[in-house]
């Protein structure tokens, strides 16, 4: 695959695609922290962006299913690059909240379906045989994002929290010029599919519910993390921006935990069952491995235990997609990808604004006791679900 110079220019857009995604939680809490004093604020700001994406990502997908690919992502990404510049500039200038939550909502509904798009990208390039291992290869190289991302935006600021802001649209922009070297994906022939609420209720029926159920878990999960570990590394007496620096062990884990599994599929078309019990089992560990983020007292055990939960991470995520990518309609890809993003985005907002709730009241140790329960039930209860169904 890696021989492969299509699989080589797609690797290198989506990148740069996700980057700008892997950025703006913490880029936003730490910003609006800036802007308005209060790391709440900040955590309101990420939660609007995720919550942006949840609503849109579904209908933008749908948008680009019917679109030919890549050249269907230009006006979304341009949207970001403006978007987010103006956030830039908003914060910088201490706009108040009431003006930067907006601009945050519109800056996750502008980019939303872009990375689906370009999953649904992957058939095009990749024979149906090695489908399995493109989709795990693919997990770990989102971890990569996850690692840069968050890095990136701890180092920026050192130098003034509002850079990382802005150089989410600078991401946008050089994915929007590595586009031009992609192949092109026709859009389904048929009738077209119409943008309702009802439109969506084929995707949540079997198995494709179960997946989307468990990226609302990771979602939540990783939203509470996100919003309260920076808070929490004040408790420990170190600096909210090492966050960014944990986010990328968080990361290296998971990308050492993805290489392991891509290590195991031999080029075998795995059972949905066998995949699907597995998924579950990381889903659980994934929670349960979170819990000692809220008692332990010190920078290298918190480092530890996110080391620990990370190694589960990627695993689920390529095994989600592949089962996605086997029940998913040939001409709705890009949309049903979009509905897991929105699922994890909407679990993403969901966190942030329980964090910022809890904040005030149980504190940052407090919140985080929240992260593992909903991975936990969801896998215990899928687990049951999908059992009594055989």
């Amino acid at each position: 695959m890696w021989g492969d110079a299509g699989w080589r220019r797609w690797v290198l857009a989506s990148s740069f695609a996700r980057l700008g995604g892997t950025m703006a939680p913490f880029a936003l809490l730490l910003a609006g922290e800036q802007a308005t004093g209060a790391f709440s604020q900040g955590a309101w700001m990420a939660s609007g962006y995720a919550m942006g994406m949840a609503a849109a990502a579904p209908f933008r997908g749908r948008t680009l299913d019917q679109r030919r690919l890549p050249g269907g992502l230009r006006n979304p990404l341009l949207a970001q690059a403006a978007v987010f510049l103006a956030l830039a500039l908003a914060c910088f200038l201490k706009a108040p909240l009431w003006l930067l939550l907006p601009l945050s909502v519109a800056g996750g509904v502008v980019p939303a379906g872009v990375v689906a798009a370009y999953r649904a990208l992957l058939p095009v390039l990749v024979p149906r045989a090695r489908l399995e291992a493109a989709f795990a290869i693919d997990a770990v190289l989102m971890e990569v994002q996850w690692i840069l991302g968050p890095s990136l935006v701890g180092m920026l600021a050192l130098a003034d929290a509002t850079l990382g802001v802005g150089a989410i649209a600078l991401t946008g922009l050089s994915a929007l010029a590595l586009n031009l070297f992609l192949p092109d994906r026709e859009p389904a022939p048929g009738p077209r599919v119409a943008a309702t609420i009802a439109s969506l209720a084929p995707f949540f029926q079997g198995l494709p519910r179960l997946l989307y159920l468990s990226s609302l878990a990771v979602g939540v999960s990783w939203g509470v993390v996100d919003a309260a570990l920076p808070p929490r590394l004040l408790q420990v007496g170190s600096r909210p921006e090492a966050w960014g620096g944990l986010t990328a062990l968080l990361s290296a884990a998971s990308a050492v935990g993805g290489l392991l599994y891509t290590s195991t599929l031999k080029g075998r078309v795995t059972q949905d069952g066998v995949i699907l019990r597995r998924c579950l089992l990381f889903l659980a560990l994934w929670g349960v491995l979170l819990v000692p983020l809220a008692l332990v007292a010190n920078l290298w055990a918190l480092g530890a235990a996110l080391a620990a939960a990370g190694i589960f991470l990627a695993p689920q995520a390529a095994m989600q997609a592949t089962l996605l990518q086997r029940k998913l309609p040939d001409g709705r890809q890009a949309e049903g990808f979009s509905l897991s993003n929105a699922s994890f985005a909407l679990g993403l907002g969901l966190g942030s604004g329980l964090v910022a709730v809890l904040l005030e009241t149980a504190g940052p140790h407090g919140a985080l006791l929240t992260a593992g329960a909903l991975p936990v039930l969801v896998a215990l209860g899928g687990a049951l679900v999908w059992r009594s169904r055989i």
